[in-house]
C-alpha cells in the first residue's frame, strides 16, 4: 500500500461529510422568508391582538368587558423580548404576558372598548 491509498479514504470521508452538512443546511431553511414587519410567532390567523396584559386576572377582566359589548375573545401567551442597550446592559428580561385576541371585524370596537380616548376611565382598571 502506498500513501495515496491512505489519503483517499479520509479525503472521501471529509467530502461526504461536507456534502451531508450542506444538504442538511439546505433542507432546514424555510421555504419562504417572512415579510418585513411580521415578527416570528405572532400570527394568530383570523384573530387580532387588541391588548397585552400581565396576569390571568387582567385577562379575565378584559374578556368580561368585551363580553358585555358582545365581543367574543380569547387569549394567547406573549413573550416579551430581551432589551439590551448599546453597552450590553440588560434593560428588561423576557417575561410571559398574555395577548387578548378578537376577530378582525371586532378589532376596532374592542380596542376602543379596552383603550378609551385620553382622559377616559379604563373599564377594567
Amino acid at each position: 500500500m502506498n500513501t495515496a491509498e491512505f489519503l483517499i479514504g479520509p479525503t472521501v470521508l471529509v467530502v461526504v461529510l461536507g456534502l451531508l452538512l450542506i444538504a442538511a443546511r439546505w433542507a432546514s431553511t424555510p421555504l419562504r422568508a417572512l415579510p418585513r414587519g411580521i415578527p416570528l410567532g405572532h400570527d394568530f390567523g383570523l384573530l387580532v391582538p387588541v391588548a397585552i396584559v400581565d396576569t390571568p386576572a387582567e385577562v379575565t377582566l378584559a374578556q368580561a368587558v368585551l363580553c358585555t359589548q358582545g365581543i367574543r375573545s380569547t387569549w394567547a401567551m406573549a413573550m416579551t423580548p430581551l432589551h439590551i442597550d448599546a453597552s450590553g446592559n440588560i434593560l428588561s428580561r423576557p417575561r410571559h404576558r398574555r395577548h387578548v385576541l378578537v376577530f378582525g371585524v371586532d378589532a376596532a370596537r374592542a380596542t376602543h372598548t379596552l383603550h378609551p380616548p385620553r382622559g377616559g376611565q379604563l373599564p377594567y382598571a
